[in-house]
């Protein structure tokens, strides 16, 4: 019998071994997407690159997009324990 597509994707991907890395893939998603509703336009200057440990790197092009992402740490990683849960990223760190 046919199933819906949105049952079998979840089911292959924890099969096939990449779970983990598809919802890395989703939180530098999410992160992007977060950044631009609290920064902006200069949310053009960094980008979520990969989770390691915990902590998601962003790529950020100078120094203060960096302060400023400091400054809404706390937001950000609220919103992305909203989304992906308690305790999944502790942590933002900068690659000027």
């Amino acid at each position: 019998m046919w199933q819906a597509l949105g049952n079998l994707i979840p089911h292959s991907i924890k099969k096939a071994g990449i779970a983990r890395q598809v919802s890395d893939a989703l939180i530098c998603e999410e992160f992007d997407i977060i950044a631009r509703s609290v920064l902006g336009r200069v949310a053009e200057h960094c980008s979520a690159v990969y989770v390691k440990d915990g902590m998601l790197w962003v790529a950020v092009l100078s120094s203060p997009v960096s302060g400023e992402l400091k400054l809404y740490e706390q937001d950000i990683l609220r919103a992305l324990a909203d989304k992906f849960g308690e305790g999944r990223i502790t942590g933002l760190r900068f690659m000027t």
